[in-house]
Parts: structure tokens; C-alpha cells; sequence
């Protein structure tokens, strides 16, 4: 299942203020494993290509959007266009936009008082995304480059994209297969939302289609903070549990030191989980091996 996201339209056409087009070997790379849907709210309220310098000014503890060389104040339209695209938005799973951009700019836009700059902020458009999708990633290409942020932002979409598959044929077996393939993710993100969303699968009284929503809700907002070394360690603590009485003591004794070592941020997760599932492999344990949090996306996303 492809997860399907908005993307500015200036990472696949010419469309930049210069006439330009952003090369970004990472997003070059996820338009093969996405559908996306691409925007340029700049020029699709009438901005030409290419086009005068914008800027995000704050007057009045307002923000305001103004084109300085033609004097020309472009707040209203840019509002009423992103809300009017934005609610028209639908089966998304995330949203990857243009750094610094005064419409796109993800808390990375300049933001101007008195002709200087005075901090950063968010650009129009996707100030109303946040509004709208609080709970659906939003970066940019500039966040991206951060490997916590862009991986915590692959598994999302990758979570979402299944989730949102499911709901299309939502039966009571499909959820709770759907729900022991992610309880490990789940555990690494939130104890507390496992435990409430293990809760929902298993209550026998509860009509499905109420279920189903809160079951929805409760997921996307499960993977809304990254989680912290100490929770992947807890994890692979737990899934080790699965191998641990089949494995010599010095195995053990090994899995453990380079656990260790991953929580002293000696060596990356991925050696540990690699381990892991080829311990699963051995021993032919499906359960281990059916877990998302093994393999949350593609790896040849991993840059």
C-alpha cells in the first residue's frame, strides 16, 4: 500500500519563484514509493513563474503575506485558497513541503517586522495544514535531512497508509490482524496507547463501526511524538524475550551487550533489529517476524 501525499509542486516541476526546480536526492527517492498530489499555492493564485520576492510580515500581531517590490498585499487570497485546497484534501497520509517558503515553509519561513527579520514561522499554506491535519506528518525537505525526523516521518506515513487501507474493508479479524502486526511499533511509540488500543480490539460489547473510529483516532495519535532510545530499548528487551530461551547464554549474553551499546548510542538500531530477525528466521517465528516494527518502511529509504 502506497501511502499518498501532498508534495509542492516545485520538487517535480519549474515552478519556483527563478523558474526553478528543487533537486532533493531524498525526495527524488520517496516519489517512487508514494502517489502524491503536488501544489504550488504561489502560483495558483496568480503568481507567474518566475515571479517578485514574497515575504511573511508580522504588522499589528498579525501575519500578513506581502510582495515588497509591487507593494501588493496577498494575506486574504493566500487564506482563502489554502483553506478552500486543504478541505478538499482527502485519503492523505502526510505532506511534505518546501523549506522557507512564505506559503510552504514548515516553522522555517523568515518572518519580518520593520523591514528586519525578526524570528521564523510557518508558511500559509502550511500553517493551515497543521490546523486541519494535526494529527498527519508535516516536514519539509530541510527537516527531512535530520535522520530522527525523516525516519519518524517514513514510518508514519507508512503506518498511515495501511491503516487507511484497512478502514476501506474494516472487518473485526482484518483489525485484529492489522493490531498484532503493529503492537510493537505501538509499544515503542506509547505503552499507554497500546494498552488502550488492545483494549478497544478485544471489547466484545462495542458496536465495530464505534470501534473502528476511536480505534482510528487513537492510532494516529499514537505516533505523534518520536520516541526515545530508552523505548526502542524496552522493545527489543521484549522481543528478545521471544528467542531468549532458545539461544546459548553467550548469545544472549551478546544480544544484550549490543543492546547496550545501542542505548549508549554506540551502534545504530538497525544491527540489533537485523539480529532479531534472523534469531526469528531460526526459529521460524512468525509472530516476530510479522511485526511492523522490524521493518516500518522500505529499506531503500534508509539515505
Amino acid at each position: 500500500m502506497k501511502p499518498r501525499i501532498i508534495l509542492s509542486r516545485c520538487f517535480s516541476q519549474p515552478v519556483r519563484y527563478n523558474g526553478g526546480i528543487v533537486n532533493d536526492e531524498f525526495i527524488n527517492k520517496l516519489k517512487n514509493y508514494v502517489d502524491f498530489i503536488d501544489f504550488c499555492p504561489e502560483v495558483e493564485i496568480g503568481l507567474g513563474v518566475p515571479r517578485k520576492r514574497i515575504i511573511i510580515i508580522e504588522e499589528d500581531n498579525f501575519k500578513k503575506l506581502f510582495q515588497p517590490e509591487t507593494s501588493q498585499e496577498l494575506t486574504e487570497i493566500m487564506i482563502e485558497y489554502s483553506q478552500k485546497t486543504i478541505n478538499s484534501i482527502k485519503d492523505i497520509d502526510g505532506f511534505v513541503l518546501k523549506a522557507k517558503s512564505p506559503s510552504c515553509g514548515v516553522g522555517s519561513t523568515k518572518l519580518y517586522k520593520n523591514g528586519a527579520v525578526v524570528g521564523k514561522t510557518y508558511g500559509f499554506f502550511a500553517d493551515e495544514i497543521k490546523k486541519t491535519f494535526p494529527y498527519l506528518p508535516l516536514e519539509d525537505e530541510g527537516r527531512l535531512r535530520d535522520e530522527g525526523i525523516r525516519k519518524h516521518f517514513l514510518i508514519r506515513i507508512f503506518a498511515f497508509a495501511e491503516l487507511r487501507e484497512l478502514l476501506k474493508n474494516a472487518e473485526p479479524k482484518n483489525l485484529v490482524q492489522f493490531h498484532s502486526r503493529y503492537k510493537y511499533l505501538l509499544m515503542t511509540y506509547s505503552q499507554k496507547s497500546l494498552k488502550e488500543l488492545g483494549q478497544l480490539v478485544s471489547d466484545g460489547k462495542m458496536p465495530f463501526e464505534e470501534k473502528i473510529y476511536m480505534y482510528k483516532n487513537k492510532f494516529y495519535e499514537s505516533f505523534l511524538r518520536k520516541p526515545s532510545t530508552k523505548r526502542h530499548v524496552n522493545t527489543l528487551m521484549h522481543l528478545m524475550g521471544y528467542v531468549s530461551k532458545k539461544i546459548s547464554h553467550k548469545e544472549k549474553e551478546h544480544l544484550i551487550n549490543l543492546i547496550d551499546a545501542y542505548s549508549k548510542d554506540k551502534i545504530q538500531l538497525k544491527v540489533i533489529v537485523e539480529l532479531v530477525k534472523s534469531l526469528a528466521y531460526r526459529f521460524d517465528n512468525e509472530y516476530i517476524l510479522i511485526q511492523k516494527y522490524l521493518e516500518p518502511y522500505p529499506e531503500d529509504l534508509d539515505v
